[in-house]
């Protein structure tokens, strides 16, 4: 999985605009330039599960402060729009272009000195044919956009892997999201590591067990389905297959696995030549290794980009695109 080197921290120039990540955990804000280099963070952990509608704007005044002036307009992105967010914002429909989002920007009222926008979710149909929803994605994959274009690979089509809570999958052509799915993979397994019979009483570790892993994700290959496959984590552990501390990270591995697999087998990516370009992994340093080492069962290489680093990058193009804009009413879109 190959990975590159973040905006850089710290960096000069005037202030343009802040960016907002504001999550169902975490609220991160950063002061950038024009160029959509950091100038500074600030960090908070008031994230969406923690407030009620009122509180969104008073928080967001406190952790930003000084920051607080009318010539910086907020962009924000993530659960905040969301229902039981700070203002729920409405989905746009695929097919989109991303770069179109900045012409649906939702303003919001507020008492504060600074224009505050929120970037809305998009709805579209995932590989099954059924509505689905994201909301903070879209930015992220913006901002993979963004990433391809400095490294001259503006033309590439990667598949886009987003793993988190709901791991999404999304392909672009032309810079316009046609399709993406969402599985429910983070939560799944959260739910069996913390309560289920598969694991209860067995050691936890934060260090993956790459070997357990890859049991389980070979195991995800046969045939039987996930329900099976999910069982034999115990019965394997009962029989002796698996040691006490494989088990956690051989369920994670069934579970990664037939995410990754059922979602390739609905893109006819196996049935095909493999890709030119690299799976594209958007997410956390530690999910998204996991997600790598499962494409690699299938042949398929990945790369790492961090989730925070694709928000950042996906604001400073809808904050330049509304500078140009606003610069050149009459052009409107770049």
């Amino acid at each position: 999985m190959t990975q590159f080197n973040p905006v850089s921290q710290s960096a000069g120039g005037q202030a343009s605009f802040i960016a907002v990540d504001w999550g169902t955990t975490n609220l991160r804000a950063f002061l950038m330039n024009q160029d959509g280099h950091i100038q500074a963070q600030r960090d908070s952990d008031r994230g969406m599960l923690k407030l009620g509608s009122a509180e969104f704007e008073s928080v967001l005044s406190d952790l930003l402060g000084d920051w607080l002036t009318p010539d910086l307009p907020i962009y924000m992105a993530g659960m905040v729009g969301s229902r039981g967010g700070w203002q729920e914002v409405p989905y746009q429909q695929c097919p989109i272009k991303l770069e179109d989002l900045s012409e649906h920007l939702f303003w919001l009222t507020t008492s504060l000195p600074n224009k505050v926008a929120i970037v809305p979710g998009l709805r579209g149909t995932g590989v099954a044919g059924l509505l689905d929803v994201m909301r903070g994605e879209e930015t992220q994959l913006l901002g993979a956009l963004d990433w391809l274009e400095e490294q001259g690979r503006a033309d590439e089509s990667p598949i886009f892997c987003l793993p988190g809570t709901h791991c999404k999958w999304a392909q672009i052509t032309e810079g316009k999201v046609t399709q993406f799915s969402t599985s429910i993979t983070g939560e799944l397994f959260a739910r069996l590591n913390d309560e289920s019979s598969l694991v209860k009483g067995l050691p936890k570790s934060n260090q993956l067990n790459e070997d357990a892993f890859k049991k389980g994700v070979q195991a995800s290959l046969q045939a039987g389905g996930i329900l099976h496959h999910l069982f034999s984590a115990r019965s394997r552990f009962v029989c002796g297959e698996l040691a006490a501390d494989e088990v956690r990270d051989y369920l994670s591995g069934v579970v990664i696995g037939h995410d990754v697999n059922d979602t390739l087998e609905a893109l006819k990516v196996v049935s095909l030549e493999v890709p030119k370009s690299p799976v594209l992994i958007i997410g956390s340093e530690a999910l998204s290794e996991r997600y790598a080492l499962a494409l690699s069962s299938r042949d398929l290489t990945s790369e790492f980009l961090a989730a925070n680093e694709a928000s950042i990058r996906g604001l400073k193009r809808l904050a330049n695109r509304q500078a140009v804009s606003a610069n050149n009413p009459t052009t409107g879109a770049l």
